[in-house]
């Protein structure tokens, strides 16, 4: 069933439920207005014939005392003997006590009797038949039901024309979202100008598509450049190859043929890797496998990781770590935090200096980085909520960040215009997917007399 048929028979049925209750009140108060009128004129019958038996002194009823159509009056005397009556009065009615009235039913036909005290201690009973107000009634219930009929089909009518013409935006949006697809990434649909749910609605849905066109032309970046550094190492190691199979090379010329496919190989493998790690993280990034770590031996194992490019690159790490123990993922965080040490020994002044440092905190009224820089992730759970976290800083003193670089910082194949050697991009967007895996934020901010600060915050129990 439609939401339109569902309106409509909604509608239809709060219109039927006024109209009947409304129908049923009036038919009832016409009902209890009618006996009451009747009433009235019966206790004015009935006291005119009392009093004037009291002052002409009659014995019985004079021919032609019936005041109203309909009427008669009863006479007894004070031992309830039937004294006189007018004419068209039943005989056998159980008669009301004096001051008093009564419905009473006999043969088939209801009455309504009104008495007062009699000269001598009798009764004068005044009534009349209620088939008049039962049909007065029945004709009323009548033309209700005619109007309720007619009520309700024109509801039907006008609240099918209503939901229409309400739920018409929405079979806009429907039909220009059913051939909304891959091809069509910059159609958005139609926005009412109004302000309701349905304008709310259109906004809160082209939000959604505007998401999914970033996120769609992000993977595709991804899977242009991820082809294109694979391209790149496998046409050069096609090429040596071809070269080292010449008839004519001699065998320095196979050695260097050997060592150059060698280290497009290795290229190959470091970038194959590195597309795993990525997709990984990504792919279940919210199911990580939290173990107890003490932070202290977290950074020494990626110290010791980084030990040989730091020897190379004659770079001394300085560490600063609490004695805390944290429940991480501890293979995801050293990736990410030994890909940043990476980065500072790599891109950083030889003969330096990078800092590495950790340390647990409470949490914080406001979760939100401040100062200038660019972070990658939402504060997690128990960070947002002031709970506890994981402090991690990376801090060198290389070139910094230029401002054209901060904006696509965390993104895939991304590399500075400092970058050197065969890397391919994926070392600080591995680091923000193992951030976000664990609801944490990492910052890119420039630091104090030169050089950028890294900084993870990672919500733990």
């Amino acid at each position: 069933m439609t939401i339109r048929t569902r309106l409509t028979l909604g509608y239809a049925a709060a219109i039927a439920a006024t109209l009947t209750l409304a129908g049923l009140l009036v038919w009832w108060q016409l009902g209890v207005a009618l006996r009451a009128s009747l009433d009235q004129t019966l206790a004015t019958r009935a006291a005119d014939v009392a009093t004037s038996l009291e002052n002409v002194g009659q014995s019985g009823l004079q021919q032609g005392n019936d005041a109203a159509p309909g009427v008669f009056t009863i006479i007894t005397d004070a031992a309830g003997h039937l004294v006189d009556a007018s004419a068209g009065a039943p005989s056998g009615l159980a008669l009301p006590a004096a001051g008093t009235g009564r419905e009473v039913r006999q043969g088939g036909v209801a009455y309504l009797l009104r008495a007062v005290d009699a000269p001598g201690g009798g009764l004068v009973v005044a009534g009349s038949s209620l088939a008049s107000i039962d049909r007065d009634q029945a004709s009323l219930a009548t033309v209700l039901a005619a109007t309720g009929l007619v009520a309700g089909a024109l509801s039907l009518l006008g609240g099918w024309w209503l939901a229409g013409r309400a739920l018409r935006p929405v079979a806009a949006l429907t039909q220009e979202a059913a051939v909304i697809g891959a091809a069509d990434l910059d159609r958005r649909l139609p926005e009412p100008d109004r302000a309701d749910e349905l304008g709310r609605l259109a906004r809160t849905l082209n939000g959604m598509l505007d998401r999914l066109e970033r996120g769609v032309r992000a993977q595709r970046a991804f899977v242009a450049s991820a082809s294109h550094d694979l391209r790149s190492p496998l046409a050069a190691l096609r090429t040596e190859l071809e070269l080292a199979d010449r008839p004519a090379a001699d065998a320095a010329s196979l050695r260097e043929a050997l060592r150059a496919a060698h280290a497009d190989a290795v290229r190959l493998g470091d970038l194959a890797t590195a597309l795993l790690e990525l997709a990984t993280t990504e792919t279940d990034g919210r199911a990580v496998a939290r173990t107890p770590v003490p932070v202290p031996a977290l950074l020494d194992a990626v110290v010791t990781r980084a030990a040989p490019l730091a020897a190379e690159r004659d770079v001394r790490v300085q560490v600063q770590a609490c004695d805390g123990v944290v429940e991480v993922d501890r293979v995801r965080l050293e990736q990410a935090v030994g890909n940043l040490l990476a980065n500072a020994i790599r891109y950083g002044p030889g003969a330096g200096v990078v800092e590495v440092r950790a340390e647990v905190r409470e949490g914080r009224d406001d979760p939100t980085p401040t100062g200038a820089g660019w972070r990658s992730g939402r504060p997690g759970r128990a960070q947002a909520a002031g709970g506890r976290y994981l402090l991690l800083e990376v801090l060198d003193r290389g070139p910094g960040l230029p401002d054209q670089v901060r904006e696509h910082l965390f993104e895939p194949f991304q590399r500075g215009p400092n970058a050197t050697g065969q890397g391919v991009g994926l070392g600080l967007a591995t680091a923000a997917a193992a951030v976000r895996a664990h609801h944490g934020t990492i910052r890119a901010e420039p630091r104090e007399g030169g050089g950028t600060r890294f900084r993870l915050e990672i919500p733990v129990p």
